[in-house]
């Protein structure tokens, strides 16, 4: 077996996404967005962050885990988006918000940009958009 054919060193690709045609360059063209796709580790450690305890219903001292899919989607997009920097003081501050979710959801008003970006975001690492709801699910 060649073990060189797995020692490979994985290259940070920026994917551009035009995520509103709202953003305008000086001659009128869209600008895009730029996003990167993220590893398994970082993908673990976000998901850890969206589970909570739920108590089953009737059952006084039972709990689930639930994961929370929204809070999920919304920590991908925080971690896969390179620019705009949604963490600039600056842009904050043009926004009146504190926090680079908020400014997120400022820049996409629309509720079918920000779900399209996030579909984008799946399919940049690695999901079948279908597969990625299957999995939501469960």
């Amino acid at each position: 077996m060649n073990l060189e054919a797995f020692m490979i060193e994985e290259k940070e690709e920026v994917v551009e996404y035009v995520a509103s045609l709202r953003f305008k360059d000086k001659e009128g063209n869209p600008i895009p967005w730029k996003l990167k796709s993220i590893t398994a580790k970082e993908n673990d450690e976000l998901r850890k962050q969206c589970y909570k305890q739920v108590q089953v219903s009737g059952k006084r001292s039972q709990y689930k885990q639930d994961f929370d899919t929204s809070k999920y989607l919304e920590l991908l997009a925080l971690k896969c988006i390179v620019e705009p920097n949604l963490n600039d003081a600056k842009l904050q501050d043009f926004y009146h918000v504190m926090k680079a979710e908020d400014l997120l959801k400022e820049h996409l008003l629309k509720p079918a940009e920000y779900d399209n970006l996030v579909s984008k975001l799946q399919e940049i690492n690695g999901y079948d958009l279908e597969e990625a709801v299957e999995e939501a699910k469960n």
